[in-house]
């Protein structure tokens, strides 16, 4: 399949982690399974060294080891959106076991770099966002977001806005840091 320059829908060019009830079965040809827990269980799981990343739902970042992980370990390079609350988008590239989030990788990383993926996800947040419904604790749509599309340029252009965007993010955290320290300083 050749993509390149072109703009596609989410469901040609990613695998999610599971069939989802109101979308064609044509969109999902394949899908990755993993072992998801439960919040307590993920809370029991972290370690201060650890080397498996532990995916919540929520904005909180923790490890824990490929001992204790276990069976629940799975391994790939991996964008995440929660299955439930508020959204956010995750990337992450290693091992890791995972709460209840939808999980997406590229079909072919050679046409889809993961994490041009993540950015472009990230970039639609509030697009993503207006998928989730519900009274209480609300859910995307998962059809309206495999329908969103995504312009794939060739994979070194993809590379060259990834690094480019990783820069930028990385000055806006470093900028956020030295805001915190100098509020504490002002306390």
């Amino acid at each position: 399949m050749e993509y390149s320059d072109k703009i596609v829908p989410l469901w040609k060019v990613t695998i999610w982690d599971k069939k989802f009830n109101d979308v064609n079965r044509d969109w999902q040809p394949q899908v990755i399974k993993y072992n998801y827990l439960l919040a307590d269980e993920l809370d029991n799981l972290k370690v201060d060294n650890g080397n498996v990343r532990i995916l919540y739902t929520g904005k909180e970042i923790a490890y824990t080891t490929k001992e204790l992980a276990g069976k629940n370990m799975a391994q790939g390079e991996i964008v995440a959106i929660p299955w439930g609350g508020i959204p956010k988008v995750q990337y992450y590239k290693g091992y890791f076991v995972t709460g209840d989030n939808r999980i997406a990788t590229s079909v072919d990383t050679n046409i889809l770099d993961n994490k041009y993926l993540y950015h472009f996800m990230n970039a639609k947040i509030d697009e993503i966002s207006s998928y989730y419904r519900g009274a209480s604790l609300k859910h995307p749509s998962m059809k309206s977001v495999l329908k969103m599309e995504i312009y794939i340029p060739r994979i070194d252009k993809q590379q060259e806005i990834v690094s480019i965007l990783d820069t930028i993010n990385d000055i806006i955290d470093t900028d956020k840091k030295q805001l915190e320290l100098l509020d504490e300083a002002v306390k």
